[in-house]
């Protein structure tokens, strides 16, 4: 018998196949172009959070592209920020017409949008980036890519037959502090690296009991849930609050470690290796909470050539980020430092090393609109596969902590 999260993604799909996008669909496997000056029609999907507080400016901001519509389930929200992008046009003296829309296949179904940036909760993700994909439309989606791990793949194998061009939200990528990093390893400075420290800052939410309250009239709450399994409306389980929601997210393990555990991987030269065994211990809420995801955690992946990665929260003392440690010298890095405990090293690394591992200009979202453009999937900085394999980094740890013994 078929579930509902088959049955909705099979709906939805269905939808997007049966919509008059036959045309389209044929496109996909073809390849595109832009004429000079032709703007990138961009709908934005999902921007409650980050989808409207940074993804729909940059979007405005970029000479290359236009927002055509806004898509959320929730009608104050999708309004509001309709409203957002077109005061922000105006400002530059663009008149712009931005489509509100409260169902993604409407968007699927609009041979005028070239692309899309998906920013809603985790369960979402995949569902909504093959529907795009199967529309002939490059998708900027965020990270973690997926909710489980076969969907992960899923994707994967469909965008290799296809000529779109996908960006996993995984902006690490494009961190010069991060290029600096994997600089300095490639270049042999911290000598041999067997053992680095991945330390994230995670929040717990709320432990109380909660029961089910009505859903206000604005929300779609029935498409929210959509290919998750049904789990009652609480105003502290939806927005941001997702992340706490096991059946909507992998809790702040697949929040900051799908930047951070995929940093290590970049960092340390791993792309496309996995780990052979995976354990750990974490704690969360008693079942029946509020907010249920695991949020104090210590996990050890090994991989096949030695090296161990050392996965934990803050209140393990050490601060947030990456610490590699090398047989000649220690490296710490996140978001705002850089330091290594024997800065003569760094005299002997090429200035321009870094920056030639940058294959684009700009920010992350510049680098996809980039590649959208000239139609270089060689150039995009986090790949469906790159998202792929990072989100499956969290699903290892969570699934372990769950089963609470180790994986092999």
């Amino acid at each position: 018998m078929m579930n509902r999260r088959e049955a909705l993604q099979t709906l939805g799909l269905t939808t997007v196949a049966t919509a008059g996008l036959a045309a389209r669909a044929k496109a996909a496997t073809e390849k595109k172009s832009f004429a000079s000056g032709q703007p990138i029609r961009v709908a934005l999907i999902g921007v409650k959070g980050l989808g409207g507080k940074a993804h729909l400016p940059s979007v405005v901001g970029n000479k290359d592209c236009r927002v055509a519509a806004i898509c959320d389930v929730d009608k104050n929200v999708c309004s509001a920020m309709v409203k957002k992008a077109t005061d922000l046009y105006a400002k530059k003296g663009v008149a712009a017409s931005i489509r509100a829309s409260h169902d993604y296949r409407d968007i699927m179904a609009d041979n005028s949008i070239d692309a899309v940036v998906i920013a809603t909760p985790d369960h979402w993700h995949v569902s909504l980036a093959k529907a795009a994909v199967l529309a002939g439309k490059d998708v900027y989606v965020e990270k973690p890519l997926s909710f489980y791990v076969t969907e992960g793949r899923e994707l994967v194998d469909m965008a290799k037959e296809r000529d779109v061009i996908i960006q996993v939200g995984s902006q690490h990528r494009t961190m010069a502090r991060i290029f600096l990093a994997q600089a300095v390893m490639e270049a042999g400075l911290l000598g041999e690296v067997k053992e680095g420290d991945v330390v994230i800052n995670t929040r717990s939410g709320e432990n109380r009991t909660w029961e089910p309250q009505p859903v206000p009239p604005e929300l779609d709450y029935d498409m929210y849930v959509g290919p998750a399994p049904w789990t009652d409306y609480h105003p502290d389980r939806v927005h941001y609050n997702f992340r706490f929601v096991p059946d909507f997210s992998g809790g702040e393990i697949a929040n900051w470690g799908a930047h951070f555990l995929d940093s290590f991987v970049q960092i340390m030269g791993l792309d496309g290796v996995g780990p052979v065994s995976v354990e750990g211990a974490g704690k969360r809420h008693p079942a029946g909470s509020m907010h249920y995801s695991f949020y104090d955690i210590d996990v050890k992946y090994k991989y096949a050539n030695g090296v161990k990665m050392n996965f934990m929260s803050k209140g393990s003392g050490k601060p947030a980020g990456i610490t590699l440690y090398g047989s000649k010298a220690k490296l710490f890095v996140n978001r705002s430092e850089f330091k290594i405990d024997n800065p003569d090293l760094m005299r002997q690394l090429p200035k321009e090393k870094a920056e030639g591992l940058r294959k684009t200009k700009g920010s992350h979202m510049e680098n996809w609109l980039a590649c959208v453009r000239s139609r270089r999937k060689q150039d995009i900085h986090a790949p469906v596969e790159i998202g792929h394999a990072s989100a499956i980094l969290c699903h290892l740890a969570n699934i372990a902590l769950e089963i609470g013994r180790p994986l092999e």
